[in-house]
């Protein structure tokens, strides 16, 4: 018995101490919040585009007072072609030899390699002649003109305030990377004070657009 006794008065109860891995915990939080990375991700409203017979179409002509501007922009390896339903935008300064040419035709500007290592930036068929970008530097290539985009459209705008709609056609060889780039340059811009202003913010694709 005594035995017995003995045995049960060695045994001691311990109790665990979690101070430490609380301790841990309240570090790692912190820690882990700030190498959090974040990703912003928008969300554009395309269409692709309506078929209806020509009966439907002059129906809908006959109900509006004015008929749509189907405001088109049509990406080239040249650069952008603006069209209405008044016909194609001319170039103030064309570039072709016959006085033709894009409405906005590329330009050369120097361009940060970092994201380009290794290739061309749009339009690449035409930039394919040119060393690609080696280092993380700049380098003169042709590019889109966005800013004289965005500065059209907002041309357009002032005199269709009412109109939101923009189609957006390209050719086969045009990257995808193109065609977003021009939505954000049809879709909004900054005003003198700062403040976003919304140009084109409906896109419909092409057909020819996939």
């Amino acid at each position: 018995m005594a035995r017995k006794q003995r045995r049960q008065s060695n045994e001691l109860v311990m109790d665990v101490d979690l101070t430490p891995m609380m301790n841990l915990i309240s570090i790692l939080i912190p820690v882990l919040l700030v190498s959090a990375v974040f990703v912003e991700m928008s969300v554009l409203n395309v269409s692709a585009p309506a078929i209806g017979s020509a009966a439907d179409s002059a129906s809908a002509e006959k109900k509006d007072e004015k008929p749509p501007l189907n405001l088109t922009v049509t990406i080239t390896d040249q650069g952008y072609t603006l069209a209405a339903s008044g016909g194609v935008l001319g170039n103030e300064q064309p570039a072709g030899a016959d006085g033709k040419g894009p409405t906005i035709p590329v330009v050369q500007s120097q361009v940060k390699c970092g994201h380009y290592l290794d290739t061309w930036p749009p339009p690449r068929s035409k930039n394919r002649s040119m060393a690609p970008c080696k280092a993380d530097g700049e380098q003169m290539f042709w590019v889109y003109d966005h800013a004289t985009l965005t500065k059209k459209l907002a041309e357009i705008k002032d005199a269709f305030p009412d109109e939101r709609r923009i189609i957006i056609a390209a050719e086969p060889e045009i990257d995808y990377e193109t065609i977003t780039d021009t939505m954000d340059a049809s879709r909004e811009m900054k005003d003198a004070a700062g403040q976003p202003r919304i140009l084109f913010d409906e896109v419909v694709l092409s057909p020819g657009l996939s």
